[in-house]
């Protein structure tokens, strides 16, 4: 698979993961669901990192700081501000946050990675945020005029800002480790800080979850983990953060589409601000 292919894959289980997430919520903790949801993510990664690789135990070491920091700061940071975000806010609103994640993660790269931000990956970007404004809103003023901050949204800023740093660090700070090493390494890092999370200040999170929610997590673990962080990693590396980060504005856009077939409705302002997304990816993504 290409790794454009691999980074739509994503972005379109990462859509199906805002609306499973919301329902995951409401029938268990927010830090029990991102507790489960990531210890099935790392059930599958290790097992098959070890049979088809092994451990590179040297790169592991070398870059133990990094992957570390990704680990606390990329997964339990982000799930934190993601399923706590959802628990208090409104579907619009989370999907306009997440939509400055990809300008933010642009933003990062260059401070930190050294990327070049030509003119055109930057038009390319505002013209897919501004696509994504036109989905979430329907076009309305008075919608994106009526949007108020709750703490819900301030979760979510913060998720959007750890996953940005998370995008960034491999390009710029690991050596010699491929994908699904730092994928694997950081989950694992990930689940335990969640587990020590829940330890110390809410150990109900680490009860069984409901029946109710096990298709949800599995989903989450396997696909949306697993698999998806994967070819996220696989992504950032070989494109750089911020043309990998672009993909970001098509989530909000999935979403609408699988909204459609859950009997949500698609204007035509939709349409043309989906249309607009496509084209910026495409325009910020090129060579």
């Amino acid at each position: 698979m290409s790794v454009y292919l691999q980074l739509l894959a994503t972005t379109f289980a990462w859509a199906a993961t805002f609306h499973i997430a919301k329902y995951t919520v409401s029938v268990m903790p927010p830090l029990a669901a991102a507790i489960w949801r990531f210890a099935i993510g790392a059930g599958v990664l290790i097992p098959w990192l070890l049979w088809r690789e092994g451990a590179d135990w040297r790169g592991l070491r070398r870059n133990a700081c990094a992957l570390l920091f990704m680990g606390v700061v990329g997964i339990l940071g982000f799930n934190l501000g993601m399923f706590y975000g959802l628990q208090e806010t409104s579907a619009i609103n989370a999907a306009l946050i997440m939509a400055f994640n990809p300008a933010l993660t642009l933003a990062l790269a260059a401070l930190l990675g050294g990327d070049h931000i030509s003119r055109g990956r930057t038009l390319g970007m505002a013209v897919a945020v501004t696509g994504v404004g036109v989905v979430v809103t329907r076009g309305s003023w008075a919608v994106l005029a009526g949007l108020k901050l709750a703490r819900g949204d301030l979760w979510l800023l913060a998720g959007s800002f750890a996953w940005s740093v998370y995008s960034v660090v491999p390009r710029r700070f690991i050596t010699g480790l491929g994908a699904s090493q730092i994928t694997a390494s950081t989950v694992l890092i990930g689940t335990l800080a969640m587990i020590a999370t829940a330890a110390l200040g809410n150990p109900v999170a680490l009860s069984l979850p409901p029946s109710a929610a096990w298709s949800s997590l599995l989903f989450m673990g396997v696909i949306a983990s697993a698999c998806c962080y994967l070819w996220w990693n696989s992504g950032v590396l070989r494109l750089g953060p911020s043309r990998a980060a672009v993909f970001m504005n098509l989530v909000p856009v999935f979403t609408v589409l699988i909204g459609l077939f859950r009997g949500q409705s698609l204007s035509a302002a939709q349409a043309v601000g989906a249309v607009l997304v496509v084209c910026g990816v495409l325009w910020a993504t090129r060579g």
